[in-house]
């Protein structure tokens, strides 16, 4: 028997690491902040193209458009496993004077990703290659400013925090020195412990857990906020090893060094000791709410109707007609009603249950039709900026054929 039960451990072994983890990291910060090398140092390699200049707005606009670009690349652990990782980049978030619709659209983003799983099981039958899409964690990165939290940082936690797993980041942490940088973490967790933002603090029930992990997770709340140095340069270290590394007038640093940066750690908790916590916490916790709060709705929801039904029912047990106390005849007539009532309570129950679906199902359609024109109106702005260019390049061919024909002219 125990042989059957190994054999079986190991097929599903086999099966899981051909099919891979399936993760989903989102990454936000501002232009500047380092988010492009990060996404890169993380993966080690090019996944995201790095650029040195800064999104500003056009000439009859101070609003910058958020864009959410997905990219998808598989990594392998040292056990063979294989992670089908999706990182969603953000550029163009907080480079407006106005963010709050880069706020709606991420929030949006990610409330798809749950209606798209809500709709999927509340099918017959249910697609096999159906793919989950939600965002099981989102790293902020925090400007090195010394000075704690921006009004920006507690506005994006705040919203934010009850949808997905927030984990603050402070990048670009070498432009601060030791007791600057110790000085900024005590300083965000206070804004963050002031204003009571969710972010994902790496929790655990402190009645079953291991002391190997108690002893992990507390040391992984005591280096919140992270701080990360990215780098898309490689050099060889003097034992000879390639490693990640920026080089400064003084010397050169490792990345990857527990001593000067959390990027090694950080890159542990993500992909190998808290990736499938991170997916339990957002599918148990973070999707039961919203999926909750979705069904619910302003409407009366079958779980108000069935806790009226349930309180009527009680009182209908205790009533004499039931309770013993009556004569056979009473309890005789009493059991049409009471079957006539439960019929009653399925049909309301099964009707609120449908309309609560209904209007689902309405409010995604309302939200995909938002999507939809945001979308079509971003398009409609880059169809007429590519034409701008246009008739710019065809003015600069028609100036340039006029000085060479000008030009040939005088030659002549």
């Amino acid at each position: 028997m125990s042989s059957i039960i190994e054999a079986s451990a190991a097929l599903r072994k086999r099966k899981h690491l051909k099919r891979g983890i399936q993760f989903t990291l989102m990454v936000v910060g501002q232009s500047g902040s380092g988010r492009s090398t990060f996404i890169n140092t993380l993966c080690g390699q090019e996944v995201v193209e790095t650029s040195t200049t800064v999104m500003l707005p056009n000439d009859d606009s101070t609003q910058i458009d958020v864009q959410l670009r997905e990219e998808t690349v598989e990594l392998e652990d040292d056990e063979g496993v294989k992670i089908q990782l999706t990182i969603i980049d953000t550029p163009g978030f907080g480079d407006s004077l106005d963010n709050s619709p880069s706020f709606n659209m991420i929030s949006d983003y990610i409330r798809h990703q749950y209606d798209e799983i809500l709709l999927e099981e509340s099918r017959v039958r249910r697609n096999p290659r159906f793919k989950d899409g939600r965002v099981h964690c989102c790293l902020y990165l925090i400007n090195p400013t010394g000075h704690g939290l921006k009004e920006i940082d507690v506005e994006f936690m705040r919203q934010l925090g009850p949808l997905v797993n927030v984990i603050p980041v402070i990048s670009k942490s070498d432009s601060l020195t030791p007791d600057e940088l110790k000085l900024n973490k005590k300083l965000i967790m206070e804004d963050i412990d002031y204003y009571n933002l969710p972010i994902y603090s790496f929790p655990f029930d402190q009645e079953v857990v291991s002391d190997e992990d108690y002893e992990t997770n507390t040391y992984l709340r005591s280096l919140l906020p992270f701080s990360i140095i990215g780098s898309n340069e490689t050099f060889e270290s003097s034992e000879g090893a390639v490693v990640h590394g920026r080089r400064y007038p003084w010397g050169t640093i490792d990345v990857e060094d527990p001593s000067v940066s959390d990027f090694c750690v950080l890159r542990n908790a993500l992909l190998i000791s808290h990736l499938n916590d991170l997916k339990d916490y957002t599918h148990e916790l973070l999707y039961e709410r919203y999926r909750t709060e979705a069904l619910s709705g302003d409407m009366l929801t079958s779980s108000s109707v069935s806790s009226k039904l349930n309180n009527g029912s009680t009182e209908f047990i205790n009533s004499p007609a039931l309770s013993g106390t009556g004569s056979d005849s009473v309890r005789g007539s009493g059991a049409p009603e009471a079957e006539s009532r439960n019929s009653s309570t399925k049909q309301s129950s099964n009707q609120d249950t449908y309309l609560a679906r209904e209007e689902q199902i309405r409010l995604e359609e309302k939200r995909l039709k938002a999507f939809e024109e945001r979308v079509q109106q971003e398009l409609l702005s880059k169809r007429q900026e590519l034409m701008r260019r246009e008739q710019e390049l065809r003015e600069i061919e028609e100036r340039l054929e006029k000085e060479a024909k000008l030009k040939q002219e005088l030659e002549e």
